[in-house]
């Protein structure tokens, strides 16, 4: 398994990449319920970002983009990556298809980006048929889902995946862990945070239930997941072989995980 960390020149190449003349930029609202903020050029960078991380974590499996026909990305709002991602694809050979559970994010990014499949979808099933995926990727969907939701949802991947397919993924590991915990402390609650870390101690996984006001039109499960790498390897082996590890690599904030279908 290949381990690694945030690339400090990862911010330089993601503003390389930037064309605000690409796509439309979403309204405000979408952009804040995806994003956590309103401004423009942080949601371009941010999408930017993302897909130059996934290009590099294909890169360390040996993988580039024209070797995947049919590329998902699961949970991909009104289009923060998906706006960068598009120009790494040939229309004529490959086909990209944005799966989410906002029926407002997908309905604008139908209107406003094209030559892009699109997916609506709270809880599996999608509505895809099995073994129709090359590559997924997907930033900061484990990262909000309560466990019994995970696991319907690893499940359903591995489904829409072929024997062998890659699945690049996000989740709240230690570091972004420790941020909220010293969060908790600081709004004065020590011994909730202490509740908190001998649970994540315990058990591997955590999960808090809770949106913000930007989130209300997500679905009502939607709050903060945890994960431990430990947990990962007991816990998703059953659906994937996880391929690549890479700490605090998403956004300087959410380990990145590289797992494949196995084909047995």
């Amino acid at each position: 398994m290949l381990a690694g960390g945030f690339d400090p020149a990862l911010t330089e190449r993601a503003k390389m990449e930037i064309d605000m003349g690409v796509a439309p930029l979403p309204p405000e609202e979408l952009r804040e319920r995806v994003s956590g903020a309103r401004d423009p050029k942080s949601f371009d960078l941010s999408g930017a970002a993302t897909v130059d991380e996934w290009t590099r974590a294909l890169a360390a499996i040996g993988k580039k983009w024209g070797d995947f026909q049919t590329i998902v990305d699961f949970g991909c709002g009104c289009g923060r990556a998906i706006r960068h991602l598009r120009s790494k694809m040939d229309p004529a050979a490959q086909t990209l298809i944005g799966l989410d559970p906002d029926a407002e994010a997908i309905d604008w990014v139908v209107r406003n980006l094209d030559a892009i499949g699109y997916v609506l979808s709270d809880l599996p099933p999608a509505s895809m048929p099995d073994n129709s995926a090359d590559l997924i990727v997907s930033h900061s969907v484990f990262t909000h889902l309560p466990e019994d939701v995970q696991h319907a949802w690893l499940g359903e991947l591995r489904r829409l995946l072929k024997p062998g397919g890659v699945l690049i993924t996000t989740v709240h590991g230690d570091h972004a862990f420790r941020s909220y915990y010293n969060d908790v402390i600081r709004a004065g609650q020590p011994e909730t945070a202490q509740v908190l870390m001998n649970a994540m101690n315990a058990e591997g996984f955590l999960y808090i239930k809770g949106r913000t006001a930007a989130e209300a039109a997500l679905p009502e499960y939607y709050g903060a997941a945890f994960h431990k790498i430990k947990y990962v390897h007991e816990t998703w082996s059953r659906y994937f072989n996880l391929l690549a590890w890479f700490p605090r690599f998403a956004l300087n904030l959410q380990d990145t995980l590289v797992l494949q279908k196995s084909t047995t």
